[in-house]
């Protein structure tokens, strides 16, 4: 987007930002004259809103605020503007776990001790107690410098509360040497954060002179929650043309061993940007990440994609039946040339955009969330509408009451009540539609990234979770018998294995212990008698007679350890009889004996 900041910049420096502490500004950022809670007739808008939910709670932190003063659409005459900006000074949250329309929802308003920025990097912490949101970079708001590298902590209570507290960072040498860059695309998985891109200027890095659009960042940035851990590498020559992002949406989809990063939108630019080397790609290509082999994706897309657009909105979630949804709404699109209103769907594994044809309200810089117990309803909040760039972005008040609308993702289609006890998500009937005809069919795979994204048969891709097609029935009884033959197949011969292999061990430790139990019975046995009388060479009827064996014997080795004499031939000879000999003990060989 060419000079899309420049506005904002601009309108700050008319308002009277650029001017010292005095006027409107006040401690890191805009004035805190400005009430947060404006209620349904004063709130005009809200940008650059960030929103995350935790437990039966909705929090809101971030951006600038315009309202009206008293209901009266009084101007200001340090600006010509009806509604100027403040910063918002706190953290505001609502209930999730009630019905409410935006004109009756109530919020509370929490105290924020962290610098007031807007378009930071927020990452997500549910296992964190009652939830963590950490935030880091952004760009300063008013004529104070930017605040140093620092990285702040909101720990939620469960009860709609919380607390700031600054991280201390055990890993500083990493930390200090990451630019702080504003409009980044950042999302994470159970316990890392991550943040491609965006840009660094004077107004969100200290150690940067020059102004808006400054430098696009060249690197995907990752930060481990439990290990406090930075790490930082390059993009170039791995995503788009430059291996530059401004303004794009990320999304953590869970296919594969480890997950991918799918980063959608934005725009790009050479390192060293100005207002004409900004262009927005289109969506003929989505780019994928795999965060622990390190390997980029490259995947074609088809069916109805969006115009090119960076600052939308976007939520994933996952379908009944091996899919997994991405909603995007709204953003600025220089094909239009203006605010895009229209709801669009890519569908994964299919890489298939859908037109929801039901478009809301036009809206960029504002944020969303799933919410509600059946995770079917998106909660869109704040935004502007500038028109061509966003050039005028406080002169149109919010169509909807405080900013909310709620959008029913099944049905596609904008609602008027929150309900926390809306039925499940199921993937709208033209994605299941896409799935059922085949599609899977048509789709042009890069490289090898069918393998993660495909986790079982395509024909359960899409299916409705209460379908009672006939065709579909017989398909999955099928499949579950197939499912059931081969178990059970698999499971005999593994069996059969098992038994053989316990088989196999009794008989050799049978086998081992009869020879052990004849050599013992050998040595216990053994009881020397007198010779010659167990000789079967010579035998003697009486003393000093010798009778020969009628037929040759081969010569034997006497057992026993007893030394005898052999009396001569024709000598009459008296012979003694062998002392007992006591009984032997086995003794196995030294280990130097050889054979």
């Amino acid at each position: 987007m060419k000079g899309l900041c420049a506005p904002l910049v601009l309108l700050l420096a008319v308002l009277g930002y650029s001017g010292g502490r005095g006027g409107l500004v006040d401690g890191y950022g805009l004035t805190r004259r400005g009430v947060d809670i404006p209620g349904p007739d004063n709130f005009i808008r809200h940008r650059y809103p960030s929103v995350v939910t935790f437990g039966d709670h909705l929090y809101i932190d971030g951006g600038v605020l315009s309202q009206r003063i008293n209901g009266t659409d009084s101007n200001s005459t340090q600006s010509g503007q009806t509604y100027p900006f403040y910063a918002v000074n706190s953290t505001l949250s609502l209930r999730l776990n009630e019905s409410w329309t935006n004109d009756t929802v109530t919020f509370r308003s929490i105290s924020k001790t962290a610098p007031l920025l807007s378009q930071q990097v927020y990452w997500s912490d549910p296992s964190n107690g009652a939830g963590a949101l950490y935030t880091w970079a952004g760009m300063a708001l008013g004529s104070d410098p930017p605040p140093t590298n620092e990285q702040w902590l909101f720990n939620a209570d469960g009860a709609g509360g919380g607390t700031w507290s600054q991280v201390p960072q055990g890993d500083f040498r990493g930390f200090s040497q990451l630019r702080r860059p504003v409009g980044a695309a950042f999302t994470q998985s159970a316990h890392v954060g991550y943040a491609l891109g965006g840009q660094t200027t004077s107004m969100t890095d200290r150690s940067v002179q020059k102004a808006y659009p400054g430098y696009a960042l060249t690197d995907l940035v990752s930060y481990d929650f439990e290990t406090g851990k930075w790490a930082n590498v390059s993009t170039v020559g791995q995503y788009g043309g430059y291996g530059t992002s401004l303004n794009a949406r990320a999304e953590y989809i869970p296919f594969g061993p480890n997950g991918l990063l799918l980063f959608l939108g934005g725009a790009e630019t050479p390192v060293d940007a100005t207002n004409n080397s900004i262009v927005e790609p289109t969506w003929n290509i989505v780019y994928l990440h795999d965060p622990v082999t390190g390997k980029w994706y490259r995947q074609p897309t088809s069916g109805a994609r969006p115009p090119v657009v960076e600052r939308a909105c976007s939520v994933g979630v996952q379908g009944p039946n091996n899919t997994y949804e991405i909603f995007i709404y709204g953003g600025n699109s220089d094909q239009i040339d203006g605010t895009s209103s229209d709801v669009h769907v890519l569908s994964l594994p299919g890489f298939v955009f859908f037109d929801a044809h039901s478009p809301g309200t036009p809206r960029a810089d504002h944020g969303c969330a799933v919410v509600g117990k059946g995770k079917r309803q998106m909660l869109s909040y704040g935004g502007v509408d500038g028109g061509q760039l966003l050039r005028d972005p406080t002169t149109t008040p919010d169509p909807w009451k405080q900013g909310l609308g709620i959008y029913d993702m099944t049905e596609m289609k904008w609602v008027d009540l929150y309900d926390p006890n809306a039925a499940n998500y199921e993937s709208p009937a033209a994605v299941a539609e896409w799935y059922a005809n085949g599609g899977m069919d048509t789709v042009a795979w890069c490289d090898d990234l069918k393998d993660l994204m495909i986790n079982g048969s395509s024909s359960t891709y899409g299916a409705p979770g209460n379908s009672s097609s006939t065709d579909s029935s017989e398909d999955s009884s099928q499949v579950r018998r197939t499912g059931v033959i081969v178990g059970s197949t698999v499971g005999a011969v593994v069996l059969l294995t098992i038994m053989g292999v316990v088989v196999f061990l009794v008989v050799r430790w049978h086998r081992r212990r009869r020879e052990d139990t004849v050599v013992g019975d050998t040595f216990e046995e053994y009881r020397p008698e007198p010779w010659p009388k167990d000789s079967p060479r010579l035998r003697s009827t009486t003393p000093g007679t010798m009778i020969s064996s009628p037929t040759p014997v081969e010569p034997i080795e006497i057992l026993g350890t007893a030394r005898e004499e052999l009396p001569a031939e024709d000598v009459d000879m008296a012979y003694e009889l062998p002392v007992p000999t006591p009984r032997l003990r086995p003794e196995l060989p030294d280990r130097k004996y050889s054979y």
